[in-house]
């Protein structure tokens, strides 16, 4: 009986090793906001970021004093059996000066 339930146990201590699961949608929105903000105020050094707005499925627009900067989420291929939150890159277009 002892031998069963130790078997049993370390199946489930086994299995539950590669249940590393991607980000709660919640933290992987904030993750991707972080990065466009970070991009956006490399880009435009000279003003601050008054507001993001989603613009759809991975695009933002981005409004830093006079200027708009629209900002795309590329996602990046994951590596073959790796399991975790979605890589990406930020592109940004030419910001727009009013």
């Amino acid at each position: 009986m002892f031998a069963r339930s130790a078997v049993a146990c370390l199946v489930l201590v086994l299995a539950t090793g590669q249940a590393n699961a991607a980000l709660a949608p919640n933290f992987q929105r904030a993750r991707e906001l972080n990065a466009v903000i970070n991009a956006v105020a490399v880009a435009v050094p000279k003003h601050p970021i008054d507001k993001v707005i989603s613009q759809g499925r991975d695009r933002y627009a981005v409004v830093a004093g006079k200027c708009t900067v629209i900002a795309r989420i590329v996602g990046l291929p994951a590596k073959p059996g790796v399991v975790g939150p979605r890589q990406f890159e930020v592109e940004l277009d030419k910001p727009d000066r009013d």
